[in-house]
C-alpha cells in the first residue's frame, strides 16, 4: 500500500530539499510512495483570512486528489490540522461531510506516523543541543509527545524546550503579512528565549515557523540552526 504524499506549498516552492529528506527517509523505511501531481494548497491561508469560499474549493480539490488514498502522510502539522479539524466544519452537506471525515481519517502527520512504525531501523546521529519548536498547530494536533520520542532516538542530542510563554514563532500565516512588525519582534523575542535556553538551533515539524524565523535569525546574526524533522533523522 502506497502512502499518498502531500506536500504543503510553501515547502514545495522554498524548501524542495526538505521534502526531498521525507522521501529519502520513507525510501530507507522500505515505504512505498506516490506523489499526486495535482495537489496544491490545503487551504489554510484563505480560511485564515475568512475567505471561506476559496477554503472550500481547494478543500474539494484536495477530495479529488486524495478521495482514493488509502493513507495520506503530511510532513506539516498545520496542514494535518486543516484537514482533519477544519475540512469538516466547511463541508456545506451531510455526504460532503462524511466523505471529509473520512479523509481526515486517513491523514497522518509524518512524526506521528512514524511513531506508529516503532523503533527507526538505523541509528541517527546530532551531535547537539536543538529546542524542539512547540508550534501552536503541533500543539492543538497533540503530537509534541511522540515526536520527542522520536528524537530520543537520535544518539548525542540533546533535546530542550524554551520556556512556555515563548510558545509562537509569530508567523501565524496570514498574520504575519497582516502584521508584519508584531510578527517579527514576536519572532525575535521568540528566537532569543531559544538562545539563551542554550540550544544551538530549533528541530520543527512545522516548516513554515522556520521559514519565517529564518530571516529573522540571518538578519540577527544569532547562527541559529533552523532543522525540519526529518533533517535531525537522516543524520548518522
Amino acid at each position: 500500500m502506497a502512502l499518498h504524499l502531500f506536500i504543503p506549498c510553501f515547502m514545495d516552492q522554498f524548501a524542495p530539499r526538505v521534502a526531498e529528506s521525507v522521501v529519502e527517509l520513507l525510501e530507507r523505511l522500505g515505504t512505498p510512495w506516490h506523489y499526486p501531481p495535482e495537489q496544491t494548497c490545503c487551504g489554510q491561508f484563505a480560511l485564515t483570512l475568512g475567505d471561506l469560499a476559496t477554503a472550500r474549493k481547494l478543500m474539494r480539490h484536495f477530495l479529488r486528489v486524495f478521495g482514493d488514498a488509502p493513507a495520506i502522510l503530511c510532513p506539516s502539522a498545520s496542514c494535518t490540522l486543516m484537514v482533519r479539524h477544519h475540512y469538516p466544519q466547511l463541508a456545506e452537506n451531510f455526504r460532503e461531510r462524511r466523505e471529509v471525515e473520512a479523509l481526515a481519517a486517513r491523514t497522518w502527520e509524518l512524526s506521528e506516523w512514524l511513531r506508529a512504525q516503532g523503533p527507526l531501523p538505523w541509528a541517527p546521529r546530532f551531535a547537539g543541543t536543538l529546542a524542539l519548536h512547540h508550534s501552536c498547530k503541533a500543539r492543538q494536533l497533540g503530537v509534541l509527545p511522540g515526536a520527542g520520542e522520536l528524537l530520543s532516538q537520535v544518539a548525542g542530542l540533546e533535546l530542550l524546550a524554551p520556556p512556555p510563554y515563548f510558545s509562537c514563532c509569530g508567523f501565524g500565516g496570514a498574520f504575519k503579512v497582516q502584521h508584519p512588525d508584531l510578527s517579527r519582534a514576536i519572532g525575535g523575542a521568540y528566537l532569543e528565549a531559544v538562545q539563551a535556553s542554550g540550544a544551538a538551533g530549533l528541530v520543527s515539524l512545522d516548516y513554515s515557523c522556520l521559514l519565517h524565523l529564518s530571516g529573522i535569525n540571518t538578519s540577527r546574526g544569532q547562527g541559529l540552526k533552523l532543522l525540519y524533522l526529518t533533517e535531525v533523522l537522516l543524520g548518522e
